[in-house]
């Protein structure tokens, strides 16, 4: 199932299925960040998928990782309420906002994962019958 995800357009795809499959892998990436399901990525939750990529590596430290989070956050706010004060609490990013900022990401063709062609018919489990 989670492979299914990374399926590849090919050259029969239509216009509608790639669109179809583009939501598709978007809503996988989303998902992966919103990790208690609501719909709504929570600047703990970014922080904690940054934190995870960016500090296992052992050249950044946590506190860097959470200082990048929060500054990307804050940016995807001001992009997503234009309008926001200083005093206003910005809840997150939600799936359609999620698509907005990677609306420019051709993913298509990058995210996606080639499996080669294999004859089921001739492979066979157990013992053969001669």
């Amino acid at each position: 199932m989670v492979m299914s995800h990374f399926r590849p357009p090919n050259l029969k795809t239509t216009d509608e299925e790639k669109e179809a499959m583009r939501k598709e892998k978007l809503r996988f990436l989303f998902n992966m960040h919103d990790s208690d399901n609501d719909g709504t990525i929570t600047l703990a939750e970014y922080r904690k998928v940054v934190e995870e990529l960016l500090s296992k590596s052992g050249d950044i430290e946590q506190e860097t990782a959470k200082a990048i989070a929060d500054a990307a956050m804050l940016e995807v706010a001001s992009i997503n309420v234009p309008t926001m004060g200083p005093e206003d609490f910005y809840e997150g990013i939600t799936f359609e906002h999620f698509e907005e900022i990677l609306k420019g990401l051709e993913m298509e063709s990058r995210m996606n994962i080639r499996f080669l062609d294999v004859n089921t018919t001739t492979m066979r489990c157990g013992k053969s019958q001669s």
